[in-house]
């Protein structure tokens, strides 16, 4: 039975199907799905929206397509059934005219029926089978068929099930080849029942195919369309859902505290209005934290820079009001006027350091903007160094490097500062030797300037505070040089660090190149 055959198909489909989910499953397979899926996580949020919308447009309508090819199927089929029964039933009716007052069918009336059977099947151009009651083959339009061998001349089934229109539709086939047939009661005048007729039409491919492609030439150009226009509006449309997200993210990537368009427009009140609107209030405290903390730290660094001018103004302070109190109980005695001169000098060299002090926190206060410009750093290293090599301490600064020509991007009136700071430590810090080293081939992008003493090293307690305004290892120091230098080459664009030891410290500036 074709039924049969049709439901064996349908198990070697699902037993395929499985066996293909299994491979899948595998576990080399399964780490390969993994990996896509995680890599799929990476596309951004509007492109992973768009590509779903897309696929499932395209799969509705791929679907659609199928679904109605499927229905030509089912239409063309139920078609060719309508048409076989209807044959048939003529057929019968045909026949009951010819039989109308014979009461049983016999193998004696074999060759006169198998006589009308073929008039019949020219006429109706469809072959025709009559069955005996006992179900063994009386006459048929093709008695070849049951010569070869083709068909059995027994009935198959042996008796079939009529509904209520008196007729039965089985899926039989010859040679692998599928057909329909229909059983009917072959009637007499009395609708008495004397034998089968057996009517069998084979499904035509040709005119399911035909039917299919009728449909396509007119489905086909439309859906194309429909489709067309349906991925034109879900790219626009996606875009327009996403609009907000992307806007969103490139705000966050730009949010600067204090900018003026920190904060998002989004005149609705969806689920996106919801966390712009949080965004925005996330944005205010942020600004709002930040300006605090902000004015918090100004106070801080005002209050240390206090704290710091009144410790190193205060210091003098005790001895030099001493002297003069001790100078009034000297007036008027002997050794007053060298006493007079020793202390006078004393007190100017404090005024004068006093005066140092309010100077260098002035201009720490006051420090200037870094403008950078192209500058000779090999001069103006050079030019520092002839300075500092007549230093009180009388310690020789040896040079490395090339008088002129090394051009780098730093600010021309503030780097020669830089130098001497570094410089003037190194000297308070070295017993016997300074090294200076400009190595302008240190890389394509930088200049290495080293300043290197043999001193006994910075300790390791205080390394990370070595830069800090109000820092300071020295009694007579105020801790504002090499604050005051790093503010200068980091404004520069470029960058100054430290190595220290117990044989001694050096310290790298790296500027830009032009």
């Amino acid at each position: 039975m074709y039924i049969l055959y049709q439901k064996s198909v349908q198990r070697y489909k699902i037993i395929l199907t499985c066996a293909k989910i299994v491979v899948i499953l595998q576990p080399k397979n399964v780490y390969s799905l993994v990996r896509m899926k995680k890599s799929l996580r990476n596309i951004p949020i509007t492109s992973r929206i768009l590509v779903v919308v897309l696929t499932c447009v395209t799969m509705i309508f791929i679907f659609t397509l199928f679904m109605s090819i499927r229905y030509v199927y089912s239409s063309v089929e139920e078609q060719q059934r309508r048409d076989l029964i209807t044959k048939a039933e003529y057929i019968q009716s045909y026949l009951r005219s010819l039989y109308y007052w014979d009461v049983t069918l016999t193998p004696l009336q074999s060759d006169g029926l198998t006589i009308d059977l073929r008039d019949l099947s020219i006429d109706m151009h469809q072959d025709i089978h009559v069955y005996a009651m006992n179900g063994e083959l009386l006459a048929s339009s093709s008695p070849q068929l049951f010569d070869g061998g083709i068909l059995s001349r027994n009935m198959n089934p042996s008796k079939p099930f009529f509904s209520d229109d008196h007729i039965a539709l089985f899926y039989e086939q010859i040679k692998e080849q599928p057909y329909l047939i229909a059983y009917l009661p072959f009637h007499n005048g009395a609708f008495v029942t004397i034998g089968y007729i057996a009517v069998p039409y084979f499904l035509s491919e040709q005119t399911r195919q035909a039917e299919v492609q009728s449909l396509l030439k007119r489905l086909v150009p439309a859906y194309l369309l429909a489709l067309l226009f349906s991925l034109f509006v879900s790219y626009f449309a996606t875009r327009s859902m996403t609009a907000p997200i992307s806007m969103l993210a490139d705000k966050m990537r730009r949010f600067e505290i204090g900018g003026r368009d920190n904060h998002i427009e989004y005149p609705y009140h969806d689920e996106l209005g919801a966390l712009v609107e949080r965004y925005n209030m996330l944005v205010d405290r942020v600004e709002e934290s930040a300006e605090q903390l902000a004015r918090a730290e100004r106070e801080g660094a005002w209050r240390t820079m206090a704290r710091q001018i009144a410790h190193e103004i205060n210091n003098p302070l005790t001895p030099m009001k001493l002297s003069v109190q001790k100078l009034q109980l000297k007036r008027g005695k002997e050794g007053f006027d060298e006493y007079f001169d020793k202390t006078t000098k004393m007190l100017i060299a404090e005024i004068d350091n006093l005066a140092h002090i309010a100077q260098s926190f002035s201009a720490f206060a006051k420090q200037p903007e870094v403008i950078t410009t192209e500058v000779d750093v090999a001069e103006k290293l050079s030019n520092v160094i002839t300075l500092q090599r007549a230093n009180d301490e009388q310690i020789p600064v040896r040079y490395v490097g090339a008088d002129s020509g090394v051009m780098v991007r730093a600010d021309n009136e503030q780097i020669s500062q830089v130098f001497v700071n570094i410089i003037r430590n190194a000297l308070q810090a070295s017993p016997t030797d300074i090294i200076v080293v400009l190595n302008a081939a240190y890389s394509d992008r930088e200049v290495q300037i080293s300043i290197s003493d043999d001193g006994t090293g910075i300790p390791k307690d205080i390394q990370a505070r070595i830069f800090q305004p109000n820092f300071t290892t020295k009694s007579n120091g105020n801790g504002l040089g090499l604050a005051i230098s790093k503010h200068i080459v980091e404004g520069s664009g470029g960058r100054i660090e430290f190595a220290t030891s117990s044989k001694g410290t050096t310290f790298f500036i790296y500027l830009r190149k032009k």
